[in-house]
């Protein structure tokens, strides 16, 4: 049988998947550079691209470069949690990238969209135990207030932002946590996401 001492030290080294989405505006953005700032063991997933690197680019920090042929040998031996393919090029999110980081003890955080949630939501607690899905959202007044300043929005664009920002809001029940990211108070936002962290790491997965 399975020992407390065994479990407790197995919970110091369980590193937790955390994906984060919401509406656009709501501060998810904000939330996750702050979370990677005041932590060491928690990483953005790094996502896999077709397209030839830029000069600028990092292999590994901004992507993991792979020829089309290679991203479609992978599409084949379903390697990927998720996949899109965008203006002639593949990027998707591979599963072991997030079980080698997970196996070292690191947590994981993946910002992903409302819509891509809803694809990957069932494949990933099944392949993931540890895991957690959580949605960071406003006030539709307050996301209304943020779009207008932007300044390089137009009018038809605005309006399908604002479309879009009531209708991710209405998702919220598709998560495992709903976090209120009020206006002026990130560091309580931060701070529920990293009680939800431990949270996780504090689940019982063998019940036998």
């Amino acid at each position: 049988m399975r020992s407390i001492i065994r479990e407790f030290k197995d919970q110091e080294k369980k590193g937790i998947l955390l994906v984060v989405s919401g509406p656009t505006c709501a501060g998810k953005d904000a939330a996750m550079r702050r979370l990677l700032k005041r932590s060491r063991n928690i990483f953005r997933l790094v996502t896999t691209n077709s397209r030839p690197k830029r000069t600028e680019e990092r292999e590994g920090v901004d992507y993991y470069f792979i020829s089309r042929k290679e991203f479609e040998d992978l599409i084949a031996k379903e390697a990927f949690f998720e996949w899109v393919e965008y203006r002639g090029h593949y990027r998707g999110t591979q599963k072991k990238h997030i079980r080698e980081a997970l196996a070292s003890g690191k947590d994981v955080i993946w910002r992903i969209d409302v819509r891509g949630v809803k694809n990957v939501y069932k494949k990933v607690k099944k392949e993931i135990p540890f895991s957690a899905f959580v949605f960071i959202g406003e006030a539709l007044s307050v996301i209304e207030e943020r779009l207008k300043k932007r300044a390089t929005e137009n009018k038809k664009w605005g309006d399908w932002s604002r479309s879009r920002a009531k209708w991710e809001l209405s998702q919220f029940r598709g998560f495992d946590y709903a976090v209120h990211n009020k206006q002026g108070k990130l560091k309580k936002t931060v701070e529920a996401i990293e009680a939800i962290i431990e949270a996780e790491r504090k689940k019982v997965k063998d019940k036998k």
